[in-house]
């Protein structure tokens, strides 16, 4: 039988952000019942025995037990739930060792909660239609891998980080022309701004704009030697609508202007 009211668990020892978190989101509207307002890890733990919540929202670091050593001990001891994880910028490595523990989605504080309530309301679903699905004699599933949302919302928990980041991969490769974000890209693959660039750097060992960037002068170096199209058009081809700005960061790129480039690897005739 499928499942609609939900169990939540909120984790985090600062008290005013724990108010805030149970307080601001219309958990009754999204059908979720808050079982536990938990200001540590080991707090938190001892909810998930008592209570078995489908969705955690955690800070990663506390006092007693952090995030990354409760999340351990929920999957050692083979609990089946959601995982969004709420962390400061200057956590952003510490919590790149959370993918291994099948942690959902990422947040990042100061807490943008238009955008927590989307995804909360987007893991919700994806529990829902996950239970809707199972046969009532089916074995308790196995811990869901790292995943994000392609078009369809009921198949993205079947996409691995590495299925995310092809799919990321191909679409800088096709949008490479125009001018778009990393919201572009999360937005499209369903996931938060966020955790875009956690498992972006995690699996590419550089940040989104750097490997952009790197696309885009590679592209452009080779459009520069076999076609006879113009700097500014072959700028534009690569995403840089002016020329000036083009020809500064192809420079700072390579060593030397776009006529540069393609004057000394051009053969003479």
């Amino acid at each position: 039988m499928g499942i609609q009211r939900l169990k939540g668990l909120l984790v985090d020892d600062e008290q005013p952000i724990l108010n805030n978190l149970s307080l601001v989101l219309p958990w009754e509207e999204m059908n979720i019942e808050i079982v536990k307002l938990a200001r540590n890890g080991a707090e938190a733990l001892a909810a998930v025995e008592a209570s078995r919540p489908h969705l955690i929202l955690s800070d990663i670091r506390m006092p007693v037990m952090d995030g990354l050593e409760m999340l351990r001990h929920i999957r050692e001891r083979g609990h089946v739930c959601e995982v969004l994880l709420l962390t400061g910028y200057h956590e952003f490595e510490y919590a790149r060792s959370a993918l291994r523990y099948g942690v959902k989605d990422y947040i990042s504080k100061p807490i943008n909660y238009e955008e927590l309530q989307r995804i909360v309301g987007r893991l919700a679903d994806e529990i829902r239609s996950r239970h809707a699905s199972e046969e009532p004699s089916s074995p308790a599933p196995e811990m869901p891998p790292v995943a994000g949302l392609d078009v369809a919302p009921t198949t993205s928990s079947k996409r691995s980080p590495e299925q995310l980041m092809h799919a990321a991969e191909t679409y800088i490769r096709r949008q490479l022309g125009r001018d778009f974000g990393i919201e572009d890209i999360a937005a499209h693959l369903g996931i938060s701004g966020s955790y875009f660039c956690l498992l972006f750097k995690n699996h590419f060992h550089e940040t989104f704009l750097e490997h952009v960037t790197r696309q885009r002068m590679e592209t452009a170096q080779s459009l520069l030697l076999s076609s006879e199209g113009s700097v500014a058009r072959i700028g534009a081809q690569v995403g840089y609508q002016e020329r000036r700005y083009f020809t500064k960061v192809f420079q700072k790129y390579t060593g030397m202007t776009p006529s540069e480039f393609r004057s000394r690897h051009t053969p003479s005739s």
